[in-house]
């Protein structure tokens, strides 16, 4: 089945918050993470269906959505996971504030590193918990973590809570096997309970990676994690805000479900029906995206050649997220620069990682082509060319 991804419906104009956010500028928008592509057919017939009924009240979550979930995550990931695992909310950002507040009591320590997802660090200071924030470190061509200053960090005594994001955002990691092993012995030996971001294990581009659930790693391991997923990345439905939490262990979970009461709104009925369609059939779409992502990447690495200064260390693995180090072109504040020039990044500072954008490739290539373009003629005027 083909699917068109080099053009897509205008989304100035529809409450699109990446789109709004430069309402009126000359400003191409490739910051937040969600993609400009229409999302599967069967998604937007089952929203369709849905909202022909034309009543929306308070909805249910019916066995088939349940079913849906643990369909797809033995068919992607080999993972036998149980309905009552499941728990629903409005997206991953609740979910990673239950899980530091059922385990861990204020005053106590939650292990991060940076940079990463920004609410990996509001999230332990809103909830009165100590963060302690380690950098990621490139070596052997990859980035990975600092594991001295990791084990340190993990045998303090108040540190409860190690928050993993797998596949890693926004460095673009997909965690190998052995990594994840190496980390689940640091787990074990400290008593830590982890909180494991999955939310982009659907899209992994590199052909060479595989992405390991952290909580199959052991039964042992299983018992203290709580797993966050969503389609929402995936399948281009962040909009229709349903995400699930997924705890194998009865009493952490009875704890999550406790914590997350008033954190996390009713599910959207939208969001239920979409994630059921896109399990279910969404998986011809989700191929050719991540083949059309791969082009997108390439066309990145080609056209960087021409932009020094803007340095790539890793070719994303996964995802539609590429982490560029621009310290090099001399700017005040590189952001800003960008956003003259045209192009609305992420800011690195906002993940910790000052001295850094981040792009958002999911779009279609004319459009990308057109980021490029505007950011080598920012590159072109930048004081460390002049150096």
């Amino acid at each position: 089945m083909a699917f068109d991804f080099d053009t897509c419906p205008e989304r100035a104009g529809t409450d699109s918050t990446k789109w709004h956010k430069y309402a009126g500028r000359d400003v191409i928008p490739c910051w937040i993470a969600d993609m400009d592509f229409v999302s599967p057919p069967a998604v937007v017939e089952a929203v369709r269906e849905r909202a022909a009924h034309g009543v929306f009240g308070y909805p249910a979550q019916r066995d088939a959505v349940f079913a849906s979930v643990v369909g797809h995550l033995r068919r992607r990931h080999g993972w036998e996971v149980r309905p009552e695992w499941i728990t629903f909310m409005c997206s991953l950002v609740p979910g990673i504030h239950a899980a530091i507040r059922c385990a861990s009591a204020q005053g106590e320590s939650v292990v991060t590193t940076v940079p990463v997802y920004p609410p990996f660090m509001t999230a332990p200071v809103l909830s009165e918990r100590n963060p302690i924030k380690l950098e990621m470190v490139f070596e052997a061509g990859r980035w990975t973590f600092d594991w001295e200053r990791l084990e340190a960090a993990c045998a303090q005594p108040h540190a409860k809570v190690l928050l993993l994001c797998n596949p890693y955002n926004p460095l673009a990691r997909v965690f190998d096997r052995d990594e994840l092993l190496r980390l689940a012995d640091l787990v074990r030996r400290h008593g830590l309970t982890v909180c494991s971001d999955e939310i982009h294990c659907d899209l992994v581009l590199d052909p060479a990676a595989k992405h390991t659930v952290f909580a199959t790693l052991g039964e042992d391991l299983a018992a203290r994690t709580v797993t966050l997923m969503a389609a929402s990345k995936t399948f281009n439905i962040a909009g229709l805000t349903c995400g699930f939490a997924i705890v194998p262990d009865p009493a952490l979970r009875a704890r999550f479900r406790r914590v997350l009461q008033g954190l996390s709104l009713d599910q959207n009925m939208f969001g239920l029906a979409a994630t059921q369609a896109a399990f279910d059939h969404g998986e011809p779409w989700r191929q050719a995206c991540v083949e059309y992502l791969r082009g997108n990447l390439d066309l990145i690495e080609r056209e960087l050649r021409g932009m020094p200064g803007v340095v790539l260390r890793q070719r994303p693995q996964s995802s539609f997220l590429a982490w560029f180090d621009v310290t090099a072109l001399g700017f005040e504040d590189a952001h800003a620069e960008f956003e003259k020039g045209g192009v609305g990044l992420s800011n690195g500072a906002d993940f910790g990682g000052p001295g850094h954008v981040r792009l958002n490739f999911g779009c279609p290539r004319p459009r990308l082509q057109e980021i490029l373009r505007r950011m080598k003629a920012v590159v072109a005027r930048a004081p460390g060319r002049r150096s």
